[in-house]
């Protein structure tokens, strides 16, 4: 069994964030994924790293397998690949972080008002006895 956290950790130094409900899940990720391109795009956060940590294809699939919106699904899509577009392509990456920027907005637009009584995206995280 893994441990629930990794071993140079302590409980103290995890955060753990959850989105309940399909959307509050996708209100989560999109402004996380808005955050993402942000950083990327004032040079804070190289696209690599973005994509290592939330913006890769495991988070591509999990929305896959939920039925979010279309732009969604292709904004994430296209975040996946700003680690190839810097490489490849570096002229072409403040295009493509403005394209996926606009898709995510439009999701946020199509969604439903937030409830101000919904649950808390930051949950106290439950640790195993090791």
């Amino acid at each position: 069994m893994n441990p629930p956290h990794p071993p140079h950790e302590s409980p103290s130094e995890a955060i753990v964030l959850q989105a309940a409900g399909l959307d509050e899940l996708q209100r989560f990720v999109t402004i996380t994924a808005l955050g993402m391109c942000r950083v990327i795009s004032l040079g804070t956060l190289s696209p690599a790293y973005a994509c290592s940590r939330l913006l890769g294809p495991a988070l591509l699939s999990r929305l896959d397998a939920m039925e979010v919106h279309s732009e969604l699904r292709r904004a994430i899509h296209l975040a996946t690949e700003l680690e190839d577009v810097a490489q490849l392509a570096p002229e072409a990456l403040t295009d493509s972080l403005t394209e996926i920027e606009g898709k995510l907005l439009k999701v946020l637009a199509d969604l439903p008002p937030p409830r101000s009584h919904g649950e808390k995206w930051l949950v106290m995280p439950r640790y195993q006895e090791e």
